[in-house]
């Protein structure tokens, strides 16, 4: 199959979809850094007790996104999809009554991880694959661009709507996008959407389930710490960066713009890490990308002692260019590797991610509360990124995408 053959109307309408529900879900669902000082504030919270919203929904997320890619893949994407939009709007509207962390933990962390699983990438995952081969990490990267999207227009959203309305309205506000969206879902043509295209179409509905002899293989678990370490390195520095830019003196509604600029740049480095992946190798690309991340941490963290608009430009470019760049090369070696099984491994490799962000968001509020400043936050950003990067030096699979001659997924 020819690279330029597959990017047909239906093909790109699919890959438009993945994109568009991705950016609902994490445009969403990550504007939890932007309440994190104004809730903590009106409702007497420690950090600590506010990541641990944070550490919910990932951990939620992780876990139901095997059962969303499963349900997917049997089901239809379509049943998924209006289902988590129902659960998404449910969540935030209980955020908006809240009067106890229980309930925060419930609306922002249950029921929003519920909603993004139904809305991300674990069924994406299995939708592209079935209409992209030959540009599947490609693919992959653009509808991983919603998060960007989704992030740089939500979050100074969020930040004005706060300042003008108060965070309980804004949370209700909030709510209304996904309601509004979903009589559009049912108008779509989804037996065709879930058919894919002549060749593809039933390479990722043979398995409800991973089956169990995946869990012996060292790609599987080089693939599961690796969006460990990585989730961990990105949203122990993300998740505290907007609190940390006001506390060293830049206005909230620059901190808000600036965790939106991470978002944007994001856009540019998942599809150029995908389209460099395929063309130079994953090794020395993955590398590179890591290594970004570390300078963008780095630089941030100077900021404390050399303040400047410009240099705070300069730094959450750099680390926002490698946010989430990792996630599109990781759902393509599940789709190359796995091409039977892609919702089922991705689902349950995404419950990596979800640990992984829920320890970042953990660990970050715990330093930050018990050293009184970010200097252990940014360092163990640092030590994940190192650890992230290692199975791509130690396993053949994950450097260059394929099976060692002889081999395959029922190895």
């Amino acid at each position: 199959m020819n690279r330029t053959g597959e990017w047909t109307k239906a093909g790109t309408s699919v890959l438009f979809l993945c994109f568009f529900m991705h950016m609902i879900a994490r445009g969403m669902s990550e504007t939890i850094a932007v309440f994190l000082l104004p809730v903590t504030q009106d409702m007497n919270w420690s950090r600590t007790e506010f990541t641990t919203i944070y550490a919910v929904f990932m951990i939620t997320h992780g876990v139901t996104a095997p059962l969303a890619g499963a349900l997917s893949d049997r089901l239809g994407a379509g049943f998924v999809y209006k289902l988590a939009l129902t659960i998404l709007a449910g969540g935030f509207f209980l955020a908006s009554q809240m009067e106890h962390l229980w309930q925060a933990q419930l609306g922002l962390g249950v029921m929003v991880g519920m909603a993004v699983s139904g809305l991300g990438m674990a069924v994406a995952t299995g939708l592209i694959s079935r209409w992209f081969r030959d540009n599947i990490t490609l693919a992959t990267s653009i509808a991983y661009a919603g998060v960007s999207v989704g992030m740089l227009s939500v979050a100074p959203l969020a930040q004005i709507l706060i300042e003008s309305q108060g965070w309980r309205e804004t949370y209700f506000i909030l709510a209304l996008p996904p309601i509004l969206v979903l009589p559009i879902l049912f108008l779509l043509p989804w037996k065709q959407i879930n058919g894919g295209t002549s060749g593809l179409e039933a390479a990722t509905a043979r398995h409800f389930l991973m089956p169990k002899h995946v869990l012996a293989q060292p790609t599987f678990w080089g693939l599961f710490m690796s969006f460990y370490a990585t989730s961990v390195a990105i949203w122990t520095t993300a998740l505290q960066v907007v609190a940390y830019l006001i506390e060293i003196g830049f206005s909230a509604i620059t901190a808000a713009t600036s965790f939106g600029v991470i978002g944007a740049m994001s856009i540019f480095g998942m599809l150029g890490t995908g389209f460099l992946a395929d063309r130079f190798g994953r090794k020395l690309v993955v590398t590179c990308s890591f290594l970004t991340t570390i300078l963008g941490v780095v630089m941030i963290w100077s900021l404390s002692a050399h303040p400047s608009t410009f240099m705070l430009f300069v730094s959450v470019v750099i680390f926002g260019l490698t946010m989430g760049s990792r996630g599109p090369v990781i759902s393509s070696l599940v789709a190359r590797l796995y091409p039977n099984m892609v919702g089922a491994v991705y689902g349950t490799v995404t419950i990596a991610f979800g640990l992984g962000a829920a320890t970042g968001g953990i660990l970050s509020g715990f330093l930050r509360d018990t050293t009184g400043g970010y200097d252990a936050v940014f360092m163990a950003s640092i030590i994940a990124c190192v650890l992230g990067l290692m199975p791509y030096w130690l396993l053949h699979t994950l450097a260059h995408g394929a099976w060692p001659s002889g081999k395959d997924a029922s190895s």
